[in-house]
């Protein structure tokens, strides 16, 4: 998987939310653009507080380890 295959479906018009297969089997879900960041060789995914009094967390995925992408469902 490249950085454009992934900065093209951030910057769809209009979004549509998508999920990442990783080769290990496990899913990681984008559904709102500000949440993913595209670095050298990886992609940032924050994960949003649950709570309010909580803070949220963040994975980072390496580009090699992510075998596909696939849309959600339609534009929001």
């Amino acid at each position: 998987m490249t950085s454009e295959d992934i900065r093209s479906e951030l910057e769809r018009s209009p979004f549509i939310p998508f999920r990442i297969h990783l080769v290990s089997g496990k899913t990681m879900d984008v559904r709102i653009t500000t949440n993913a960041w595209i670095l050298q060789n990886s992609v940032l995914l924050l994960d949003p507080p649950i709570d309010r009094d909580e803070e949220g967390g963040y994975n980072l995925l390496s580009l090699r380890n992510i075998e596909r992408l696939e849309l959600l469902g339609r534009a929001h």
